[in-house]
């Protein structure tokens, strides 16, 4: 499966996302000059309302995989990371198990095995 690019991913939710609640304002206005009926309304909402769910969870999750890289890991936890060994700041564990997280962009978590916590993204 091809990955997409995480900055095209963003731009593409962001847009579609605004699009669809551009509509759903129109279908809110609309639905307000025919006497506000519920029908109307109701769907004008689910079309603001669902996408704006959709980018306040899914970007930041994006914004996540992308900025808490190994790289970044090393400079926050020093003392984790020696050379190619890397441990579990929580646990001191150097047991790291990689899962595959987003397949659309190609993010791996890096796990601790043994207290469960993700010590970064690749």
């Amino acid at each position: 499966m091809k990955t997409m690019n995480p900055v095209r991913l963003k731009i593409s939710i962001s847009a579609l996302s605004l699009l669809v609640m551009a509509l759903g304002a129109v279908v809110m206005a609309s639905s307000m000059q025919d006497g506000a009926n519920s029908l109307g309304m109701t769907l004008g909402a689910l079309l603001i309302l669902v996408p704006a769910s959709v980018m306040v969870t899914r970007l930041p999750r994006l914004w996540r995989y992308q900025v808490q890289t190994r790289d970044w890991y090393q400079t926050t936890y020093p003392a984790a990371v020696s050379g190619e060994r890397v441990a579990c700041f929580s646990c001191g564990s150097d047991d790291i198990e990689t899962h595959t997280i987003n397949r659309q962009t190609g993010h791996n978590g890096h796990i601790c095995g043994q207290c469960d916590t993700t010590l970064f993204y690749s």
